[in-house]
């Protein structure tokens, strides 16, 4: 596996490790923002493994979905999740205050009754 790519697939195993420890601790806006690096890292580390590179989030989101999801490498569903997650972390991180808390309890059964 090339050094770039086993590089961004370490970065998304960190990301989402920090995700959850913030998930568990009830600090939302962080967990939507580590979550979306997570998946951030994987699609780049996916269009690096077919030698593919973009340097902006939007480009990288894009390339994902047209050369990864597209042609059916994965289902079309983790497009969705990295333009949702993206949407999210912007709101979170430039929106003063991005009430996390409320979006969280009304789209995830998962986080229910836990904070």
């Amino acid at each position: 596996m090339r050094k770039d790519v086993q590089k961004h697939l370490e970065s998304a195993e960190m990301f989402l490790k920090e995700s959850e420890h913030l998930f568990s601790g009830c600090f939302y806006n962080g967990t939507i923002g580590r979550a979306y690096y997570a998946m951030f890292h994987a699609a780049t580390a996916a269009l690096l493994a077919k030698d593919i590179e973009r340097t902006s989030h939007h480009a990288i989101i894009s390339a994902f979905g047209e050369l990864i999801v597209k042609p059916g490498h994965l289902e079309p569903k983790f497009h969705k999740y990295i333009i949702e997650a993206f949407t999210l972390r912007n709101d979170c991180d430039y929106l003063a205050p991005f009430e996390a808390e409320k979006f969280s309890s009304r789209n995830s059964t998962k986080s229910k009754g836990i904070c």
